[in-house]
């Protein structure tokens, strides 16, 4: 059983319907499907009859950590949730205690025709300047494989931002900027290639972010830069742009949506203390309702 402290005072259900909404919305978060669930009733006596969610899950689903969340989001409410295992199966039915009855049952039964499917999305954050100590220790207990993105104006730029960061953070991407601060590769390509190739000779494997321009395919820029260097690439393209400006309500569903099959599935951050704090509420959503956060993708040829 978990057990949560909370400093106010605990709310009470208005109705045994809104135990059935708090239940719908963590099947959600967990991106458990309408297709996997299938409620059936009890009769307890002539006046009460308990609803039983029966629950497929994959093999790979964690019941203890739906179990755990579940009693986050239930607790304030006073309601309890006891559970108990069952083995060799290892299939887990939790049950709803509240006011000393048991309002509600969820059973979690492994489908072995069920696949674990994850989505996978990538995200970078972008500084103006050199990140201080404290916002590189907040992007590292995020614990996923984020690059920061660096904005530079020349190679010696990039490699004493390199240095200063040491091994504190190895995930590095650089961005090169004119110095109007706008895409140099995008705005003067012929000049780009040449501080690209300067580069190359200061710090061989850095990786860079890029952006292709409106008349441009992927193949004519792998073609006129990536060709050109041995360094690493990510196309920045097609990534949303999160910044705080947006509102953190914008901000949230945009990350949402990286969990769509038809959006886009790479976002680049503004980097500040409100984005970081902002990601740091959502990123466990993220990850619950089944997002597998990894390295935005390498346009090498």
């Amino acid at each position: 059983m978990f057990f949560v402290t909370f400093e106010h005072s605990p709310k009470h259900l208005s109705s045994l319907a809104q135990a059935d909404s708090l239940i719908q919305t963590e099947l959600s978060n967990f991106n458990i499907r309408q297709q996997q669930v299938r409620v059936s009733t009890i009769p307890v006596n002539p006046d009460f009859k308990r609803k039983k969610y029966h629950l497929g899950v994959p093999f790979q689903f964690s019941k203890t950590h739906f179990h755990a969340e579940l009693n986050n989001r239930l607790h304030p409410y006073n309601v309890e949730t006891p559970a108990h295992v069952t083995f060799p199966q290892e299939d887990m039915n939790i049950h709803l205690l509240y006011k000393e009855t048991v309002i509600r049952t969820i059973s979690l039964q492994t489908d072995p025709d069920l696949a674990y499917s994850r989505d996978q999305a990538s995200l970078m954050i972008v500084f103006d300047e050199m990140p201080g100590e404290s916002t590189i220790e907040q992007v590292q207990q995020y614990g996923e494989p984020i690059p920061i993105v660096l904005k530079i104006n020349n190679p010696m730029q990039a490699n004493e931002w390199r240095k200063r960061l040491g091994s504190r953070y190895n995930r590095i991407i650089f961005w090169l900027q004119n110095s109007n601060g706008t895409d140099l590769i995008k705005s003067n390509r012929s000049k780009a290639i040449d501080k690209l190739n300067q580069l190359q000779q200061v710090l061989p494997q850095a990786m860079m972010l890029y952006f292709s321009r409106s008349d441009e395919s992927s193949a004519d820029v792998k073609k006129e830069i990536i060709a050109k260097t041995k360094m690493t690439f990510v196309n920045g393209s097609n990534a949303l742009i999160l910044h705080h400006e947006m509102g953190k309500a914008v901000f949230f569903d945009k990350l949402e949506s990286l969990q769509s099959p038809k959006s886009r599935s790479i976002a680049l951050i503004s980097g500040n203390t409100t984005t970081l704090n902002w990601l740091n509420q959502k990123l466990p959503e993220l990850k619950k309702s089944g997002i597998s956060i990894i390295p935005p993708p390498k346009a090498n040829l």
